[in-house]
């Protein structure tokens, strides 16, 4: 780290600013001290007053900024002491210099409301930075924290009860899932997720040297969450779906099409939506996700190919995803293998909801992904394959997105004793 002194206005006729230009891994932090001096008196190769005795306060003077640059040292390697070494940005470098030199009033500090709507400003304007890829979040995930916002004012307004950060404890975590709940009538994913914005939030103030109420890292402050109830189409049903005559309805047969690309890549709709021949390198998909960032490999599947050939190494041409999922049910339902029952099970307003439908009632284009992950381990491609296209961290959260039934995994495990009985019958 190289900290250096310099003038605001080298060339004033009166007393200017002092700043400090920290040069670190990071990037360059550029904070204003609350020193300042005359700039006849100021040595721009020493970076400090000059050794005069025309300015005999020199060794004080100098001594206060050997003080503010051991400060600003201080500062963060008590951040990254408390950070597990993660760097500080330049952002929150200078949030919490300002905080130690008193240059930030408390109530800044203080005001919940007004550091979550400073905190979507700069989501907005790019300044707010992903912790996982380092890059400005994407608009989505904005939006997801702007409802947050809105949720909690009107849960303030509805309680009478005034949201700051040190009341923002296990209390207020039972109350908020109580209104979400029975208020908002939320579903209890669609909870977590506000719990885990609101954690995000607090989390980034404290970064920031915001005194938060420690609850938030409490395991009592937890993010409700419950498996959903999702379908996938299994071999059988993909190859009477690409069989489907849909010459006739151009918009059917471009989204039939796109589907079952994601049916055999593995994509999101949001990936698999805008392919094209500049993603195949060498017989492979080099695809950047949209959500991660990542790169990933994917081989080409003869049901891709041909639909590339369809048109002529071009996708269809693109449809929202909520259009898509309106058109998917209309092709699920020409189908007679989709029309079978299917229950789910879902809580929304704090109560057990079961509902039976038709599957091609449930049909969406995340169904595209699912089916490619659960398709792929009942072939018995390795966990860890899968999980290199899906995105998947563990293999646990991978077993809970892949959908078998009970009756799926007797298969699985009859099939494994019968390979076992033959090769002990050789």
């Amino acid at each position: 780290m190289d900290i250096q002194f310099y003038l605001k206005r080298p060339d004033a006729k009166a007393h200017t600013s002092i700043f400090a230009r920290i040069t670190y891994e990071a990037g360059t932090c550029k904070f204003y001290t609350t020193e300042s001096i005359n700039p006849v008196y100021w040595n721009p190769d020493t970076h400090q007053a000059a050794q005069t005795r025309k300015f005999p306060e020199y060794p004080e003077f100098n001594a206060r900024l050997e003080n503010i640059r051991q400060i600003i040292k201080t500062t963060y390697r008590k951040y990254l002491n408390d950070n597990e070494s993660q760097i500080p940005t330049p952002g929150i470098l200078k949030d919490l210099l300002d905080i130690i030199f008193g240059k930030k009033a408390d109530a800044t500090i203080r005001e919940f409301f007004e550091y979550y709507k400073d905190f979507n400003k700069r989501s907005k304007q790019g300044e707010r930075l992903s912790p996982k890829t380092k890059k400005a979040t994407k608009v989505s995930t904005n939006k997801g924290f702007i409802t947050t916002l809105n949720h909690l004012e009107a849960f303030q307004k509805t309680y009478k009860r005034r949201i700051n950060f040190d009341s923002i404890d296990i209390q207020f975590h039972s109350d908020y899932i109580n209104y979400l709940t029975n208020t908002a009538k939320l579903g209890l994913n669609a909870i977590g997720d506000h719990i885990k914005r609101i954690k995000t939030v607090l989390g980034e103030a404290k970064i920031r040297g915001v005194k938060v109420n420690p609850a938030y890292e409490s395991p009592y402050f937890f993010k409700p969450q419950e498996q959903s109830d999702s379908i996938y189409l299994n071999s059988s049903e993909l190859q009477k779906m690409e069989a489907l005559d849909l010459s006739e309805n151009p918009k059917l047969d471009r989204v039939r099409d796109l589907f079952l690309i994601g049916c055999y890549t593995g994509l999101r709709y949001s990936d698999y939506s805008i392919l094209n021949a500049a993603n195949i390198q060498d017989g492979f998909f080099e695809v950047e996700q949209s959500k991660t960032e990542k790169t990933i490999t994917i081989p080409i599947h003869l049901v891709v190919k041909r639909i590339f050939d369809k048109y002529n190494s071009q996708l269809p041409q693109f449809i929202s995803n909520q259009k898509s999922n309106e058109y998917l049910k209309e092709i699920g339902e020409k189908l007679p293998e989709l029309k079978v029952p299917v229950t789910i099970t879902y809580t929304k307003g704090g109560e057990k909801i079961t509902e039976t439908h038709a599957k091609w009632v449930l049909l969406t284009t995340h169904t595209a992904r699912r089916s490619f992950a659960t398709n792929e381990y009942l072939a018995g491609t390795p966990s860890i394959t899968i999980m290199a296209v899906t995105g998947h961290t563990t293999e646990s959260s991978f077993l809970k997105y892949i959908k078998l039934t009970p009756n799926e995994h007797a298969k699985i495990l009859k099939g494994l004793w019968e390979k076992r009985n033959m090769l002990k019958a050789v």
